[in-house]
């Protein structure tokens, strides 16, 4: 079973970079938290990357989420957009040395009392 995602959930960048997604809907919650579904992670913002902006190099922190490649849910939406579970995972705009695609991953889905299977 997998936990749903919130607005509570820890997204982070491998450089330590936190996601702040903001949810979209407020008509579901999980522990008080709204459920967070697929566009709410597209283009969500990225604080705290640890990767050197070095226009000499090319490298650049991690500053927005550019998709989601897992970890959505089949039978559960809302307003037909998958619900987003703790097995979720994608691309940021990250650019490190050397370049190589950088993956968000959650850390935590930050709630245990709404799960899908």
């Amino acid at each position: 079973m997998s936990n749903v995602l919130t607005e509570a959930s820890v997204i982070k960048c491998p450089h330590g970079g936190t996601v702040h997604a903001t949810a979209s809907q407020h008509a579901l919650k999980a522990d008080g938290h709204p459920v967070l579904v697929q566009t709410d992670l597209m283009g969500a913002p990225i604080s705290l990357c640890t990767i050197p902006l070095d226009p000499t190099t090319g490298t650049k922190p991690c500053q927005l989420v550019t998709s989601v490649t897992a970890g959505m849910a089949v039978k559960m939406t809302i307003n037909g957009q998958p619900i987003m579970l703790d097995t979720a995972t994608g691309l940021t705009d990250g650019i490190p040395k050397p370049p190589v695609p950088v993956f968000w991953t959650v850390q935590s889905a930050g709630q245990t009392k709404l799960q899908t299977t």
